[in-house]
């Protein structure tokens, strides 16, 4: 593709009024992995221009596997943006690009964005969750823990997964907040909290599964959790009962039903 080529894909984004014709024209641009796409993109990015830095931001975040080259330039760029920008749309893309490339983030970046864990924005709120998606360090420990006690429903739940499923980190302060997530009404939360318990084998763990087991409203991640706890096979007897009871219910979901089967074939199997 040529110069001219790739000026009419920017030209394109820019223009775009749906997000579906917008995204389609930023995953093409991310195909030309060059030096002067990145100068481009940096380049958008410096523009006094809202909807360029946007899609400067959009490109570079995610513009080739190995972003190492650039990836410290351009989170200084977007920790600026952070200190000088009050447009909530253009935080939360910035947002989700550090989250993108969190493992160039550095320690002094975690009080910028501490501050947005308290934003009046829930889009904001839930970029910062994903921004901090799989970093080990207290810092950005602490915050998706404020972060798994926001009002906000999918904020909660990704914030619990962050905790109970992307890191291994293990105190006292994510088992409270984690067993405290496992009590949710929220059935998403609460077992993604049970899992991020089972993960540590936490003891209280067998009575929580049970009490999932009782209701019988689970899946996919429920399953994934009786797979890979230690002793998982205990808990056969129950699945083979529930499958025993909705095995024929023409109105159950066959997909469901499947993966009850494969889970009680792979546990008998163990």
């Amino acid at each position: 593709m040529n110069e001219s080529e790739v000026t009419k894909l920017f030209e394109e984004a820019y223009k775009a009024k749906t997000d579906n014709n917008y995204w389609n024209q930023i995953f093409e641009l991310r195909k030309f992995v060059t030096a002067e796409m990145i100068s481009k993109c940096f380049e958008l990015i410096d523009s006094d221009d809202l909807k360029s830095k946007e899609i400067g931001i959009d490109v570079l975040s995610q513009l080739g596997q190995d972003r190492k080259g650039f990836a410290t330039q351009m989170l200084d760029k977007i920790f600026e943006i952070f200190e000088t920008s009050s447009d909530e749309k253009l935080i939360s893309k910035s947002l989700f690009a550090v989250g993108h490339n969190n493992k160039y983030i550095k320690n002094k970046h975690f009080s910028v964005l501490e501050k947005f864990k308290i934003s009046n924005s829930t889009d904001i709120r839930y970029a910062l969750t994903f921004s901090l998606l799989g970093i080990k360090r207290k810092a950005a420990i602490k915050i998706l823990i404020k972060l798994a006690q926001d009002k906000s429903l999918r904020i909660r739940d990704w914030a619990t997964f962050g905790l109970g499923t992307q890191i291994e980190t293990d105190t006292k302060e994510i088992r409270d907040i984690l067993y405290k997530n496992s009590l949710s009404k929220n059935d998403q939360i609460r077992q993604e909290a049970i899992k991020g318990l089972a993960n540590r084998n936490d003891e209280r763990v067998e009575e929580l599964i049970l009490s999932e087991l009782h209701k019988e409203n689970f899946g996919t991640l429920f399953f994934d959790t009786l797979l890979n706890i230690k002793n998982g096979e205990q808990y056969l007897p129950f699945i083979i009962n529930i499958y025993e009871k909705y095995k024929n219910d023409q109105d159950i979901n066959t997909e469901w039903l499947s993966d009850l089967k494969n889970c009680i074939k792979v546990l008998q199997e163990v």
